[in-house]
């Protein structure tokens, strides 16, 4: 089983295992508890502090989530460019888009340029805020 730990658009901690999406429940020194992002799953895994699986409890009660998986990873990567870069929200979308080899289900649950761009510029705001803050 491959855990990988990343975080998305909201900026919370989330771990990606065997294409099944888990949030952060709780950390100590020494051990991550997980739980499956899905509401009704009862799928339950603990890490220790580098993310390496050490316990898995429950079965999960739905299908893998390969292709929220893979719109979450576009979107943090536009996320990610639109922080770094002055590249226009819109151009970085179809850019992402061309590079992207994405299903058709993929696509299909694919957010609009004008979702992204929306919420994208709240984030912008809400950066430019706290720096304008810092900065008096």
């Amino acid at each position: 089983m491959i855990s990988t730990a990343c975080s998305f658009l909201s900026g919370k901690p989330l771990l990606v295992s065997d294409e099944y999406i888990f949030k952060l429940n709780k950390a100590t020194a020494t051990s991550k508890y997980w739980i499956c992002a899905h509401t009704a799953c009862s799928a339950k895994i603990h890490t220790n502090t580098n993310n390496q699986l050490t316990k898995m409890t429950g079965e999960h009660s739905h299908v893998p989530e390969k292709e929220t998986i893979v719109v979450r990873e576009f979107r943090e990567k536009i996320k990610q460019q639109a922080i770094e870069e002055t590249t226009p929200i819109p151009h970085i979308y179809h850019e992402e888009c061309a590079k992207a080899m994405l299903s058709t289900a993929a696509i299909a649950v694919l957010p609009s340029e004008c979702e992204i761009s929306k919420q994208l510029l709240s984030l912008y705001l809400y950066i430019s805020s706290n720096v304008l803050l810092i900065l008096r």
